[in-house]
């Protein structure tokens, strides 16, 4: 018998990476967003969001590239990273403070000038996933003397944390509270730039080229995410093989410890010559 129910197409959201650019980088919208984010700051005006902006030490190829979602700087030369987590990796506190470093590395301070010189960086990451604990809405984050809370050390880097699953306090921004809707694909009512994201985001999702090339660019990011999984585990099993040769072990005792550990991600072929490496 022939099934008649036609399969329902996967909705590519806003927290979608591809989707997230495109809307974000509507310099109109960001800046919306960003001062619905941070009220206190008196936003004039923002220079054109960079979106996808790969970051690469060519001098140390060992260190981590970054990709940033979404930077923009704004007249007054404010430096602010927005970036959509939708998974939990336990890890968002020390992403963030690398993210804020490889900022400083590229963007903040030009040669010949002083550290006076360096500019505002603000780390924003908009998390969908839900948390163990219950938690804000918004959670800002700067450096504090712990033995005086009261005490901020101005270095000029503020990291925020917005999670769509969080609990309102009741000082949300109403912009805010949007920005939460749109997270969790909820309809918008009442903010025209709110409805334009919208009807962009419909747009792309009825259109089959901007399909493929998000469901492209999905599957490349999956690619690179396992590949940068296994280099990993590389380095884990090189630095085994030369811990292991310090307090002297045998190669056969190696070959063992590598196999217990690393045999379900490489072949018996790639850990003797992990084993030659070192």
């Amino acid at each position: 018998m022939k099934n008649t129910h036609k399969q329902k197409e996967l909705w590519f959201g806003f927290s979608e990476d591809k989707v997230f650019g495109e809307i974000m980088s509507n310099p109109a919208f960001c800046k919306h967003v960003l001062q619905g984010i941070l009220p206190e700051i008196l936003i004039k005006k923002i220079f054109p969001p960079k979106k996808q902006e790969v970051i690469i030490d060519p001098e140390h190829r060992d260190q981590k590239d970054v990709r940033l979602d979404i930077l923009v700087e704004d007249i007054n030369g404010n430096l602010y990273n927005i970036e959509m987590q939708r998974s939990d990796d336990d890890d968002i506190a020390r992403r963030m403070r690398y993210y804020a470093s490889k900022n400083d590395q590229r963007y903040t301070l030009h040669q010949g000038y002083t550290y006076n010189n360096l500019k505002n960086v603000f780390i924003i990451f908009l998390c969908t996933f839900k948390t163990k604990q219950k938690v804000a809405i918004k959670s800002t984050y700067q450096t504090i003397n712990v033995d005086n809370h009261a005490d901020i050390l101005q270095d000029g880097l503020t990291k925020i944390i917005i999670n769509s699953n969080g609990v309102p306090d009741g000082t949300e921004t109403e912009t805010l509270l949007n920005l939460v809707k749109l997270m969790k694909d909820l309809p918008v009512h009442g903010d025209k730039l709110f409805d334009k994201a919208q009807k962009r985001i419909e747009s792309m999702n009825a259109d089959p080229e901007w399909r493929d090339t998000i469901m492209d660019f999905e599957t490349r990011m999956l690619e690179r995410e396992q590949v940068g999984e296994k280099k990993g585990l590389k380095t884990g099993a090189l630095t085994l093989v030369a811990s292991l040769k310090d307090v002297g072990c045998t190669s056969q005792q190696i070959l063992q410890q590598l196999k217990q550990k690393y045999g379900n991600v490489f072949s018996d072929k790639q850990l003797e010559e992990f084993l030659k490496q070192s």
